[in-house]
């Protein structure tokens, strides 16, 4: 999955923050001012990310409708319907023109999070989303990001497919960082494991009960990585 994230340029550190949001959960974004080399033909690039895009992200605020290109990315989008359109708001300017019927989020102060812009999606869309942050997940590489890769499936636990379920299921039981994460072992997988165990392989499901009743207990609990 490939995204695009239009903004202006003088809303560029927004553009930053949800470029790394997406990259949390292995969605590569285009942001023209960062990804552009100065010998490229830029025009010709910008076209070509819009035509391969699945998501477009516009960063709307005032300086948005000032841009002179912004507004046109959005309407050469908008020729490609099978694309998904997340319009955040920077300043409460709402979608306008050619994206007036899609509902927009508004950035907070503390600027763009995943629950702001994945979660949303992942709602709208589950089985695009879905798979992607279950492998983000089975790939936590210490037991805070266990703890944060796993937060955001926690309130889709029972929309999960059974294919969705088992690979979650046998993600977590090849990595400890899942099972030994404070989060996951107390709350976050006996939740998974009633809400899908009936769904899971029999093997799986007694390997992950067996690591969450066997789990490390750190006396500080503290999250420190093994």
């Amino acid at each position: 999955m490939r995204s695009f994230i239009s903004y202006s340029h003088a809303d560029r550190h927004y553009g930053a923050q949800a470029k790394a949001v997406l990259a949390e959960v292995g969605i590569d974004a285009f942001l023209a001012h960062d990804d552009l080399e100065v010998s490229e033909e830029w025009r010709a690039r910008i076209l070509e990310e819009l035509g391969r895009c699945d998501l477009f992200v516009p960063l709307l605020s005032t300086n948005f409708l000032a841009s002179k290109w912004a507004p046109q990315e959005t309407g050469f989008i908008m020729s490609r319907p099978e694309v998904i359109i997340a319009p955040l708001s920077i300043d409460g300017t709402v979608p306008f023109g050619v994206i007036g019927h899609v509902q927009s989020s508004r950035i907070p102060e503390g600027g763009i999070t995943r629950d702001l812009l994945v979660v949303p999606l992942v709602r709208r869309h589950p089985r695009e989303f879905l798979p992607r942050l279950i492998d983000v997940a089975v790939h936590a590489f210490s037991f805070r990001d266990a703890e944060a890769k796993m937060r955001p499936l926690v309130p889709f636990f029972a929309e999960l497919t059974p294919s969705e379920a088992q690979a979650l299921a046998k993600g977590s039981v090849a990595n400890n960082q899942i099972w030994d994460a404070a989060l996951c072992r107390s709350e976050y997988l006996p939740e998974f494991v009633r809400s899908q165990g009936a769904n899971l392989h029999p093997d799986t499901l007694r390997a992950l009960q067996y690591q969450i009743e066997h789990a490390r207990k750190y006396p500080s609990d503290d999250n420190t990585e093994a």
